[in-house]
C-alpha cells in the first residue's frame, strides 16, 4: 500500500472514529490545516534556485493543548545555477507528530512544538557540474522537530505558521539541512 493511502485511510477512521463517538464521550476536536510557500532566488547570468512546497495535516487534539497529528508536505525544488548545477528534487513527506500547545484555545495566541517520525519519498532529476547526479530515487525515515503558533480569528477558524525541521535518518545533526517555514490556515469542527 502506498504510503498516501496509508495517511488517508488513518485519516478517515480518526474521522469516522469521532463521527461515530457520542458528543458527550469527545475527548475534543479535529483540526484541518493547510498550508504554502514558494520561494524564488535569482543569480547573475540567469541562474535561479526555486522552491514550491504545500501541506496538509489533520490532527486530533486530546485535550485544549494536546494533539495527535498526520500530516503530509509536497515540495519541488529546482537549482539552475549556470556552470555549477541543474537539478530538481521531488520530496513527499509522510508524518505522525506529538504536537503540545503553551496555552490553551482561550488565548487568541497558541505558541506549540511539535515531535514526530515520518518517511521522506524523493525523485531527484540532473546534474551537477563534476557531471554526477544525485541518487535517483531515497526513501528514507526521518525525524521531525518544529516550533509554531495558531492564531485564533475565531473560535475554528486560525492562521497558522510553522518552522519544521526534518531530521534525515533520524539524526539531530541534520536539523539545519531540511528547514521550512509556512503559513498557513486551520479549522476546527
Amino acid at each position: 500500500m502506498h504510503y498516501g493511502s496509508r495517511l488517508g485511510f488513518i485519516t478517515l477512521f480518526v474521522i469516522g472514529s469521532h463521527a461515530l463517538t457520542p458528543r458527550s464521550a469527545a475527548a475534543g476536536a479535529f483540526e484541518l490545516s493547510l498550508g504554502v510557500s514558494y520561494n524564488r532566488s535569482n543569480y547573475l547570468a540567469g541562474g535561479y534556485t526555486s522552491e514550491r512546497r504545500w501541506g496538509s495535516s489533520v490532527g486530533y487534539h486530546f485535550t485544549e493543548r494536546t494533539e495527535i497529528e498526520f500530516a503530509f508536505q509536497d515540495v519541488s525544488t529546482l537549482n539552475n545555477l549556470t556552470g555549477l548545477e541543474n537539478t530538481r528534487f521531488h520530496d513527499q513527506i509522510y508524518s505522525l507528530n506529538w504536537v503540545q500547545a503553551l496555552t490553551g484555545k482561550n488565548f487568541p495566541v497558541q505558541p506549540y512544538a511539535k515531535v514526530g517520525v515520518g518517511q521522506l519519498n524523493r525523485e531527484a532529476t540532473g546534474t551537477y557540474a563534476s557531471g554526477a547526479a544525485p541518487p535517483a530515487i531515497v526513501d528514507s525515515v526521518t525525524g521531525v522537530l518544529g516550533v509554531g503558533m495558531r492564531i485564533y480569528l475565531t473560535k475554528t477558524f486560525g492562521i497558522r505558521s510553522e518552522v519544521t525541521s526534518y531530521l534525515a535518518g533520524g539524526s539531530i545533526r541534520t536539523w539545519k539541512d531540511n528547514l521550512s517555514y509556512n503559513v498557513g490556515v486551520s479549522l476546527y469542527f
